[in-house]
C-alpha cells in the first residue's frame, strides 16, 4: 500500500523514514485554464505534484494546460500527480482531467483524482474522503473497492474536528484544535473512540438544553484509518502533512 503525505513544496519532512512519499502543493490551475505555480516549486524533486483546481469555473482549450502539468512533471522527476479539487468538475476541467490520465498512463505515471472526477478517468486513483460521520470507514472503502477496484481506491485521510448541535441534520461546524484542546481541558469529557468510523467523539451540553457531539481524529484514531485501509487491500492512502507530521512517530512507530 503507497502512503502519500500531502506538505508545502518546502517542507522539510522526515516521513521517508516510514516509507511515506512526499506529494508537494504547489501548483493550482488559473484561468485559461493555465498551470500556477507557487514559490518554492522549482526545488521539488521526486514524489508527487498536487495540482488544486478548487472552485475553478474555466472554458478554453484544455490541452496546454494538460502539456504545462505533465512537462512539470517530467521536469520534476515526479511519481505522478494528485489533483486536489471540491464539488463537480465545471467548464473544461472534465476533458483537461481525461487529457492527464491517459498521458499519465502512458507514461508510467499515478494519477490521483477526487472521486466527482472519477467519471472522467479509466485509470486514475480513486481518493475516498476518511471524513464519514455515519456507516463505516471500512464498508465505505469496500463500496469503493467493488466500484473501482481495490488497485484503484484510494483513502484521502482527513484530519476531523466538527462540532454537531443534536438532533444532526447535515455537516458540523468545523473547529480549531486550539478550541477542541480548550474544551477537552475545560469540560473533561469521557472521550470515547468509534472504531466504525474510526475517530474519536464526546458530548457536552450548552445552557442545559443544547446537546453537542465533538467528532474528532488523533494519531490513534489514524491509526485506526491505516487498519481499515490494510483490511480492504486498497492501493494507498493520501495522509494530510501539516496535521500527520508531529506525530509520525506515534502513528508509524511500534505499538
Amino acid at each position: 500500500m503507497e502512503l502519500l503525505l500531502a506538505l508545502p513544496p518546502e517542507r522539510i519532512t522526515q516521513g521517508d523514514r516510514y516509507g511515506l512519499l512526499p506529494v508537494r502543493m504547489a501548483y493550482r490551475i488559473g484561468p485559461g485554464p493555465r498551470l500556477l505555480c507557487a514559490r518554492g516549486a522549482q526545488s521539488i524533486r521526486g514524489g508527487y505534484l498536487a495540482v488544486d483546481c478548487t472552485g475553478l469555473e474555466t472554458s478554453g482549450d484544455p490541452l496546454p494546460c494538460a502539456r504545462q502539468i505533465l512537462m512539470e512533471c517530467k521536469q520534476r522527476c515526479a511519481k505522478g500527480i494528485v489533483l486536489d479539487a471540491e464539488g463537480l468538475p465545471n467548464g473544461c476541467i472534465g476533458p483537461l482531467v481525461s487529457l492527464l490520465d491517459h498521458n499519465c498512463c502512458a507514461h508510467g505515471w499515478t494519477l490521483y483524482v477526487p472521486e466527482s472526477f472519477a467519471p472522467f478517468t479509466a485509470h486514475a486513483r480513486i481518493l475516498i474522503s476518511s471524513a464519514i460521520t455515519r456507516g463505516t470507514l471500512e464498508r465505505r472503502l469496500k463500496q469503493a473497492a467493488d466500484l473501482y477496484g481495490t488497485n484503484r481506491t484510494t483513502l484521502a485521510v482527513e484530519w476531523m474536528r466538527q462540532d454537531f448541535l443534536l438532533p444532526a441534520s447535515g455537516p458540523g461546524e468545523p473547529i480549531s484544535q486550539e478550541l477542541l484542546d480548550s474544551q477537552l481541558r475545560r469540560l473533561e469529557p469521557a472521550v470515547f473512540l468509534d472504531r466504525g468510523l474510526c475517530a474519536h467523539y464526546f458530548t457536552y451540553m450548552v445552557r442545559r438544553t443544547q446537546a453537542h457531539f465533538v467528532l474528532f481524529d488523533s494519531p490513534a484514531s489514524v491509526r485506526e484509518k491505516l487498519s481499515a485501509a490494510q483490511r480492504v487491500g486498497i492501493a494507498a492512502v493520501l495522509l494530510p502533512g501539516p496535521e500527520i507530521e508531529p506525530h509520525l512517530e506515534e502513528i508509524f512507530g511500534p505499538v
